[in-house]
């Protein structure tokens, strides 16, 4: 028989796995660290499966324990999607994003404003990072959307546009400054396909370069471009509106457009998730 998943055992091991502490999660759920450290037991004596692996030092998810983390963080929002769908006061509901900072900053505020009018009961829950680093948060269970540049070994998501990816500086940057040394760069980590479009690019060209600075976050790198004269690449719909956006006939290469997309957690969403890919959909149309 399928064992009867109690959400208030799920709910402990969620704790316990997103704190790695019986101490920490005890403290989260209003329980005793015994009573919270029988119920993980309970519900692994259900699934005849071991899914934290407990030292004196620490707490470790095992492979099958990740697993259901998954499904258990998943059945807990359902439940509480459910309780509020027939009476908001019995819960709230949460609809979790992820997307990169720059078009956070460009897109998030109209979308918000047009999501809250349709659904003014439902909590978006914004996190802003590297789209590698978003699309592991929503195979973890973290995030119900995630808005981010396609990466060829992480999956495929729904495409919104293509985006024209271009070389840029500081306003007052000047090419024939740096023909005959390296080109300065400052760029996002190499997990970024963007770096990899440029590099190669250059490379392809001959052109020398060196990375003089590297940031995850786009104020760091805006900051960077304007200070040390330095280039970096970026989609063209994100450029500051004072920079300079460089050309082939300037010396640096035509790049490469970028693969835009949507990737969603779970086939059948909720309402409020299914109207939020509706407006992120059109935003993107739109452009």
């Amino acid at each position: 028989m399928i064992p009867n998943l109690e959400t208030a055992l799920l709910r402990t091991f969620v704790a316990v796995a997103e704190t790695s502490s019986f101490t920490a999660a005890a403290l989260r759920v209003g329980r005793t660290q015994s009573a919270v450290s029988l119920q993980v037991g309970r519900l692994e004596s259900m699934l005849d499966c071991r899914l934290l692996d407990r030292t004196r030092r620490r707490v470790a998810l095992t492979r099958q324990g990740g697993d259901f983390l998954i499904y258990a963080r998943r059945i807990l929002r359902l439940h509480g999607e459910a309780a509020a769908a027939v009476n908001p006061a019995l819960g709230e509901v949460v609809v979790r994003v992820g997307m990169p900072n720059d078009y956070a900053e460009l897109f998030l505020p109209g979308l918000l404003r047009r999501f809250e009018a349709d659904h003014p009961r439902v909590r978006c829950d914004i996190r802003c990072d590297m789209t590698w680093e978003l699309l592991s948060r929503l195979e973890e269970g973290d995030l119900d959307l995630v808005v981010g540049i396609r990466h060829a070994a992480l999956g495929t998501g729904v495409t919104l546009c293509l985006e024209e990816i271009v070389w840029v500086a500081g306003p007052d940057f000047d090419p024939a400054a740096c023909a005959d040394r390296p080109l300065p760069l400052v760029l996002y980590p190499k997990s970024c396909p963007y770096r990899a479009r440029g590099t190669e690019a250059l490379a392809g060209g001959g052109r020398e370069w060196r990375v003089v600075y590297t940031s995850q976050s786009p104020t760091g790198i805006r900051i960077a471009v304007e200070d040390r004269g330095a280039v970096t690449i970026t989609s063209r719909r994100t450029v500051p509106p004072h920079w300079r956006i460089l050309t082939p006939a300037e010396g640096f290469p035509a790049l490469p457009p970028a693969e835009l997309q949507l990737y969603s957690a779970d086939s059948t969403p909720s309402a409020p998730v299914a109207r939020l890919t509706d407006l992120i959909k059109a935003q993107f149309a739109a452009g």
